[in-house]
């Protein structure tokens, strides 16, 4: 940490005493704006002072410590285009613009123009119809005094469980650029703790992360047994421990073309235990209970899950030629967004041996994929991949093959109107963890309920029309959409796993964005699954809270993320 800090201080030393060829930065003049701006006279004017009133504003230090530049700084357009998107990321800011004026000398005065968006977020959670509800809300507020600080407390409801809990984020730890966060939830067969610290790479101009991250849980993993009526959830409950530290370093390549081209390397140390509870593996009792049939009572003898202790070392690798290209009223109502053009490839590579106390050998291999293109005009098409295995080289087998793929089109027709196709393939093979998929819920087909279709692999399309109904004023956005899905399920050898054949599924939607130009939207959608047997019982009600796409990071299949290696995700999310 020293050394990389000594690098900085040298560097920052040489660029002061540098030429600039450009002219300097001579002045930084930041304008922040409450969430509905200055009060006009008018019949809402009343209600939009007394929200600012409610609304801490963002303080100014916390937008000025965001920058990537400062006065007498040498002027780059980079530094300035990356430090109005770091902006926009926050959850708390709306919009930001980053502009510069030359003088007659030639230096610029640059002016930062921010509008703050709602910090009190409340997050509902409900999936009803077809059975098995779930629902559940979360209260955030994600910008406490105006710090950028988030506190956050949940409560979600299952049948037959419940979890409770909260989160504490800061993202300027002691006024730094280092993040640093805490969860504390309580489950049902006990609590779910992880602490986190991270200096992560700065946009594209950063060139060094470094991080730390605890994790102690204790939770179940549900596995669906048949399906509607007949539906059995038979849960497994699960201990993990992890920990995991490391860094990265990256170079920057010769600027050719928009696209700024990264090369990054690191190393991760990786410490992960699994234990698994005594509660269905091998137990009669809960299989003559349930009345399972003969093929699924066998399923459970055929459970394999040993007791997993794992020291890895990874090395961590990755390209990316990233421009971000912005535009209004995308994968939101008629919010600014940034949608990354280029292309990106991140390689693990890691060694488990028993010489580093391990519970087996094996190495681990994963490729993250993700590319982006303006096909014209307003068509975006948008590629991820990813997939992982395990190499044990002592049984010289392949186990735990995850893959998934998102690609997603978005059209805009007009500034009123958008159109989405998007293709989801998810897959499990040769699994020593536990893992099912489900073909329903947010992640599969919207008319069917979350535990629909138990299996091991599934592919999904969805095309989506959005509509921008207009605005109400300042106050909100509001838009409707309608869509149609359609997909299926194989075995593909996940415990209690079936084949669907080919489901479908169409509904209708609302969306409402508050206050107007927000990135946050509220979606309160209604499907049916296309079937001559349905019923008006079968309808499919969801909420949930959205923001924008952001493909390149998002996660691709959330799902999977419960079977996956923890140290993957968790690595991806602070060296990317």
């Amino acid at each position: 940490m020293s050394l990389a800090l000594l690098v900085l201080a040298v560097d920052a030393r040489a660029q002061g005493e540098s030429i600039c060829t450009e002219g300097r930065i001579a002045s930084i003049e930041i304008r922040s704006h409450r969430v509905f701006g200055e009060s006009e006279n008018g019949v809402m004017s009343k209600f939009y002072d007394a929200a600012n009133w409610l609304h801490v504003e963002t303080r100014e230090s916390v937008i000025r410590r965001e920058l990537l530049f400062r006065e007498g700084d040498c002027y780059e357009a980079l530094r300035l285009e990356e430090s109005e998107r770091l902006l926009r990321g926050f959850t708390f800011i709306q919009s930001a613009s980053v502009e510069a004026t030359r003088r007659r000398d030639g230096n610029y005065d640059v002016t930062v123009d921010t509008q703050d968006d709602w910090s009190l977020r409340i997050d509902p959670r409900l999936e009803l119809g077809s059975g098995s509800p779930v629902a559940g809300i979360t209260v955030a507020e994600q910008n406490i005094v105006g710090t950028g600080k988030a506190l956050e407390f949940l409560f979600i409801t299952r049948p037959g469980r419940e979890d409770v809990g909260g989160a504490f984020f800061n993202p300027q730890f002691l006024g730094s650029r280092w993040d640093a966060g805490a969860l504390a939830v309580r489950t049902e067969p006990g609590w779910v703790l992880r602490e986190t610290l991270g200096y992560p790479f700065v946009g594209l101009v950063g060139r060094w992360a470094v991080f730390e991250d605890v994790l102690y849980g204790d939770r179940w993993f549900g596995y669906f047994v048949g399906d509607h009526e007949d539906r059995y959830e038979l849960v497994l409950p699960l201990r993990q421990v992890a920990v995991q530290f490391g860094g990265a370093l990256r170079v920057m390549a010769a600027p050719r073309g928009r696209a700024t081209k990264l090369g990054s390397y690191g190393l991760t140390l990786s410490y992960e235990r699994l234990d698994y509870g005594d509660a269905f593996p091998h137990d009669s009792a809960t299989a003559a209970a349930l009345n399972l049939s003969g093929e699924q009572a066998a399923a459970l003898d055929d459970i394999v899950l040993k007791p997993r202790e794992t020291v890895r070392l990874n090395l961590v690798m990755g390209i990316r030629g990233l421009d971000f290209v912005r535009k209004r009223g995308m994968s939101t109502l008629q919010a600014t967004e940034d949608i990354a053009i280029g292309a990106t490839a991140d390689l693990v590579l890691g060694l488990a041996s028993r010489a580093f106390g391990s519970s087996d050998s094996h190495v681990l291999a994963a490729l993250d994929l993700y590319g982006g293109s303006r096909i014209r005009g307003n068509w975006f098409s948008l590629l991820r991949a990813n997939v992982e295995a395990r190499r044990d080289y002592e049984a010289r087998d392949w186990q735990d093959i995850f893959g998934a793929v998102q690609w997603t089109n978005i059209w805009q027709l007009s500034p009123g109107r958008t159109i989405v196709l998007e293709g989801r393939w998810s897959a499990g093979r040769e699994t020593s963890v536990p893992f099912q998929l489900t073909l329903g819920g947010p992640w599969g087909l919207a008319g069917f309920a979350p535990h629909r279709y138990p299996g091991g692999a599934r592919a999904v399309v969805r095309l989506e029309d959005r509509f921008v109904l207009g605005s109400m004023g300042r106050l909100a956005d509001v838009g409707v959409v309608a869509f149609v899905d359609g997909g299926r399920m194989w075995a593909n050898q996940a415990l209690f796993g079936v084949n669907s054949g080919l489901r479908g599924s169409a509904g209708l939607g609302f969306i409402l964005a508050t206050p107007s130009g927000s990135p946050v939207s509220y979606r309160l959608q209604a499907a049916l699954p296309i079937d001559h047997r349905t019923k008006l019982s079968d309808l499919v009600f969801a909420l949930r809270i959205e923001g924008p796409l952001r493909l390149e990071r998002a996660a691709v299949d959330p799902q999977l993320l419960r079977s996956r290696d923890s140290a993957l995700p968790t690595a991806a999310r602070h060296l990317k």
